[in-house]
């Protein structure tokens, strides 16, 4: 599921110039519909995916660290400020490219995980 929503993410980013740069109603509305579900669909498994990559004795601690500092902390309050520099210096096209080719490095990144079904993660 992760990466059928990271997917459509990175395709998403297409849609960003054409529907929210229009600047009509009913186009940037489409968007923040297709943006909210995506991010949705991406959230979600998030729950289970991130403690199962940990060791039980630290699973929830590596799980909270990875998500809340390393996601939340330093991803999540640099990406605006890119956002906006790029808007402000090139144009929306190029903050559509940021965000497909971030949704692509987050799909590298969920490729390389390792299955954990089978692990002895003890």
């Amino acid at each position: 599921m992760l990466i059928v929503g990271i997917i459509a993410a990175i395709l998403s980013g297409f849609t960003m110039a054409p529907l929210f740069g229009s600047g009509q109603t009913p186009q940037v509305r489409l968007f923040l519909i297709i943006e909210l579900f995506l991010m949705s669909v991406t959230f979600a498994p998030m729950g289970a995916l991130l403690p199962e990559l940990f060791p039980t004795n630290v699973r929830y601690t590596g799980a909270g660290v990875a998500y809340n500092n390393v996601g939340g902390i330093l991803d999540a309050s640099v990406a605006p400020y890119i956002a906006q520099v790029l808007a402000a210096r090139s144009g929306l096209p190029y903050v559509s490219a940021y965000v497909s080719i971030a949704a692509a490095v987050s799909m590298i990144g969920v490729l390389c995980m390792r299955e954990t079904r089978n692990a002895d993660l003890m």
